[in-house]
Order: structure tokens, then C-alpha cells, then sequence
């Protein structure tokens, strides 16, 4: 099958709830076009059964889906170097960055005919992988995509990327994989930002008071800021056949 990781997710959660695990065959998952925690593949994996999933990039302008893809070893995306010179610049000063360092995906292609493109901005952030591959290809690698440049927002002078979010919640195991960012502003010019999460499918009402005093901890450690968190129950945030929505920012410009 092969879908975005959204999709994965609404239709695992779905032949769950049906009962329906035991009546299909599903073996392999490849899916993309958005960001995606660890903690999401393997809820995923798990409600289906999966013997493995792999993650897959691409966008319309270069080839369409499968400009590259994961491999077994799980450990970055082998790209396509004989159709497209890939550069990992700065995405201020359009430097180039070191390998292993994020920065935005730059594209040339080499063997597009209709509208070839020159050093064009993607707007997805990853790094390079050096190191060979466990898997033994030589095809060289970047890392998963780890957000967008365009995906930033700025929360009381810190700049924040929703993968940065992302990051801190996976780690954490009474977490569901969904979560919304909602920024307001008050009457009096101060910025609030509340951070929805689900607790974990087997998680206990009882616990949310220690457990948004664990997500505001990590936050604070990682990111520097320190939202307001709601606890949701499982389920409790919307799914999408599409990209899922993560920040909704509803302050005046």
C-alpha cells in the first residue's frame, strides 16, 4: 500500500475499530508527502500487522512521488543522484551546509525535459548522510524529511519548526502521535500557545496532571518555550485522508 502517513494512520485506526486486522493480508507500507514521528510508523505498523514500512519523498515539480526511498536499514532516504544534483543550503543566507547539518533541499534536475529545474528551493529540511549504508547500495542518502522551511512560526522571539514538537512528544510513550499547536493572542498584546495532545490509547485520565507537567518540561528543556497543554483522549484529534494540519495560528499580523 502506499499512501500518506495520515492515511495510514486513519486506516489503521480504522480496521481496528472494524476488527477487520485478521482479514487482510497486508505485508509492506510505503508512504510520504508529509512529516512523520516515529511514534506514529509504529502505531501504524502495529494496528496493521506490518512487516516493515518505508518511507518515500517527492514533490510535483521533481518527478512527482519517489524522487527516493527508505531502505531496510531505516536509517535515511537513498536518492536519485543520476536524475537530480541535490544541495543542502541555509535557508537565509543559501550558503552550504556541512554534512549532517539540516538544512533546505536545493534540486537541479539532469533529466527532466519538461520544465528542468535549477537549483530549486524545495522548502523541505533534512541533511546529508555520509556514512555507507548498512544495506550495502551505494546510492548516496539524505535523512527523512524533518519539516519546512515555510512551516516555521514565531513564538515570543523563539522560532519553532512543528517537527521540533514532534520530536520532543515521540519520545515519550504516553503520548499518542497527534497534536495541535494553537497560538492566540490577548487583548493585552500577550502571545499564548496551547499544545493538544492525545494521551496514549491505553492511557488513564488520572495521569493527565503529571503528564502535562512532563510535556511542559520537555518543551521547556528542548524548545525554550512553555506552552499551556491539554490532555485529549485518544482519538480525540481529527484525522485526515490528506496532510494533517498541526498549527493553527490565530493571531493578527
Amino acid at each position: 500500500m502506499c499512501c500518506t502517513a495520515s492515511m495510514g494512520l486513519l486506516l489503521a485506526e480504522e480496521v481496528q475499530r472494524r476488527g477487520l486486522r485478521d482479514k487482510i493480508r497486508l505485508k509492506k507500507m510505503i508512504y510520504g508527502s508529509e512529516r512523520s514521528s516515529d511514534s506514529m510508523r509504529e502505531r501504524i505498523r502495529d494496528l496493521l500487522g506490518l512487516e516493515a514500512m518505508y518511507d518515500i519523498p517527492g514533490m510535483t515539480e521533481l518527478y512527482g512521488p519517489g524522487t527516493g526511498l527508505e531502505c531496510s536499514a531505516r536509517r535515511g532516504i537513498h536518492y536519485w543522484a543520476d536524475y537530480y544534483i541535490l544541495e543542502i543550503l541555509d535557508p537565509d543566507t543559501l550558503e552550504p551546509v556541512e554534512d549532517g547539518e539540516v538544512g533546505e533541499m536545493v534540486v537541479t534536475t539532469l533529466r527532466k525535459e519538461g520544465v528542468p529545474l535549477i537549483r530549486y528551493r524545495t522548502r523541505d529540511l533534512t541533511s546529508i548522510i555520509p556514512e555507507p549504508c548498512k544495506c550495502g547500495r551505494i546510492i548516496p542518502k539524505h535523512d527523512r524529511i524533518l519539516g519546512r522551511s515555510d512551516d516555521m512560526f514565531i513564538f515570543r522571539a523563539v522560532n519553532i519548526y512543528p517537527g521540533q514538537i514532534d520530536s520532543v512528544l515521540s519520545e515519550m510513550s504516553q503520548i499518542g502521535s497527534e497534536f495541535q499547536v494553537i497560538l492566540d493572542r490577548t487583548d493585552h498584546g500577550m502571545d499564548n500557545m496551547t499544545l493538544r495532545v492525545e494521551r496514549n490509547i491505553n492511557g488513564n485520565p488520572v495521569d493527565d496532571e503529571s503528564l502535562t507537567d512532563m510535556v511542559k518540561k520537555r518543551i521547556k528543556e528542548r524548545i525554550m518555550v512553555t506552552p499551556l497543554v491539554e490532555i485529549v483522549d485518544y482519538g480525540g484529534l481529527p484525522r485526515s485522508e490528506r496532510k494533517t494540519r498541526r498549527v493553527f495560528d490565530n493571531r493578527e499580523n
